[in-house]
C-alpha cells in the first residue's frame, strides 16, 4: 500500500521599514565588517564572519557568541544576489542534528530616502521553529535598523 505523508511549509515574513536608502540596507546584508555591527539578536553578542563569498553558490559562515560564552553557528550558501534589491541564501544551524536547510529572502523596494524590506524565512520545520526565529529576526533587524539609520 502506497501512503504519503503531507509535510508542512513552516515559514515567517517580516516587513521593516529604514529610514536609509536601499543601497544602505543591501550593504549591510552583503559587507563582512557591517555583519559584525549588527549580525545578532542582541547587541550583547559579538558576531564573527568566518566565511563570506559573496556570488552565487557563494558560502557563508557566521556565529554569534553569547556573552555567556554559548555559541550558535550558522551556515549556508547565496542563491541569488541582486544587487540592492533582493538576497537569496540557505539558512542551516550547525548546532542541529539533522540538515534542514531553509530558505531566506530579503527583498528591497525603496520610496522617498526609505527603505521597504520583506524578509521570508521559508522551509522551517515546526511552529516552533517559527518562533524561535521570529524571535531572533525581530532582534536582528532592531540591530540593523540601528546600524543603517
Amino acid at each position: 500500500m502506497d501512503t504519503a505523508a503531507a509535510v508542512e511549509n513552516f515559514s515567517l515574513t517580516m516587513n521593516r521599514q529604514f529610514n536609509s536608502p536601499k543601497k544602505d540596507v543591501y550593504t549591510a546584508w552583503t559587507n563582512r565588517e557591517a555583519l559584525t555591527n549588527w549580525f545578532a539578536p542582541a547587541k550583547e553578542f559579538t558576531t564573527v564572519i568566518h566565511k563570506l563569498e559573496l556570488n552565487i553558490g557563494g558560502k557563508y559562515h557566521i556565529e554569534m557568541i553569547e556573552p555567556s560564552g554559548t555559541t550558535h553557528v550558522i551556515h549556508g550558501e547565496y542563491i541569488a544576489l541582486n544587487p540592492y534589491d533582493q538576497i537569496v541564501f540557505t539558512w542551516e544551524w550547525e548546532s542541529e542534528d539533522e540538515e534542514v536547510n531553509s530558505l531566506v529572502t530579503i527583498d528591497l523596494s525603496e520610496n522617498k530616502g526609505v527603505t521597504e524590506m520583506v524578509l521570508t524565512h521559508e522551509k522551517l520545520t515546526s511552529q516552533h521553529s517559527v518562533d524561535l526565529h521570529s524571535e531572533g529576526w525581530t532582534g536582528c533587524l532592531a540591530q540593523l535598523d540601528t546600524f543603517v539609520n
